[in-house]
């Protein structure tokens, strides 16, 4: 209800911080989770002394989230298993709400249904301040030697770097590319006539390009299963620093993400710009 206060569950809330009080516990739950253990097989896999391994077992034991087998071995019962399935992707996604610190902002709210857990091993490249066109350079570097490239943007590429390094590799190597370009991108880019060329010759070499009217929710590049999610400075709008993710998970999100934009988009022509 709009307005009211939400109930929170005070036992489940107990349990969370019953396991994230304590590392050795969530060690020990996810190790028998994965597989049954002896005693000492648990505590060789854990790196947790006997004395305590023997407690927090007692503790899972009376929870209901491990049991002693009939062989006398440890396991997780399914209630643990469960327990740990929902318990891990929260911590993931905190170590990277760490990990990412001020990058989480540059994310749009949609990465919540991949997971912000999928990004914990995402790295966040921040430019030099004294060479503010860092993130061009990166551009050029991995385009040069791409066979893959697809953009969710409203940013024209600088012009003397990225744009002709892209155009070059269209038309001499055939590069597979995609261009959802957004905020009128299209018409801004025909207004110059080198790069209304440029982008004419691209779409006749097999660019699809496609132009959205609507607002996109970040900058995005995926260039051979890599995806870098642009920061954007809102005092100019030039690029600047990116997180970059090789998860399989962040991938499929930033591929449906720039096919839903498509789905709304206008495929444009060689005659666009002309």
């Amino acid at each position: 209800m709009t307005g009211d206060a939400r109930a929170l569950p005070e036992a489940a809330l107990e349990d969370v911080a019953y396991l994230s009080r304590s590392a050795n516990r969530v060690r020990i739950l996810e190790a028998l989770a994965e597989e049954s253990h002896t005693r000492r097989g648990l505590m060789d896999a854990t790196g947790v002394s006997r004395t305590t391994l023997g407690r927090i077992l007692n503790e899972l034991a009376e929870r209901g989230w491990a049991e002693r087998t009939t062989d006398g071995r440890y396991a997780a019962t399914r209630t643990g298993g469960h327990v740990v399935a929902a318990f891990a992707p929260t911590l993931d996604a905190m170590a990277a709400v760490r990990s990412l610190g001020e990058a989480a902002d540059w994310l749009p709210a949609s990465v919540h249904e991949v997971g912000l857990d999928a990004f914990r091993d995402a790295t966040v490249h921040r430019p030099d301040p004294n060479a503010p066109l860092s993130f061009a350079r990166e551009l050029v570097d991995r385009i040069g030697g791409a066979a893959d490239v697809r953009t969710l943007t409203y940013l024209a590429p600088p012009e003397h770097s990225v744009a002709e390094v892209l155009h070059e590799r269209i038309r001499r190597d055939g590069v597979s590319s995609e261009f959802v370009l957004a905020g009128g991108l299209p018409g801004y880019l025909s207004e110059d006539p080198d790069r209304r060329a440029r982008w004419r010759e691209s779409l006749e070499a097999g660019a699809v390009v496609y132009g959205y009217d609507g607002y996109i929710p970040c900058n995005l590049f995926v260039i051979d299963g890599t995806v870098l999610v642009v920061n954007t400075s809102p005092e100019d709008g030039s690029p600047g620093a990116f997180v970059e993710s090789d998860d399989p998970r962040v991938l499929e999100w930033a591929n449906d993400l720039v096919a839903s934009h498509r789905a709304d988009a206008e495929r444009l022509e060689a005659g666009t710009f002309v």
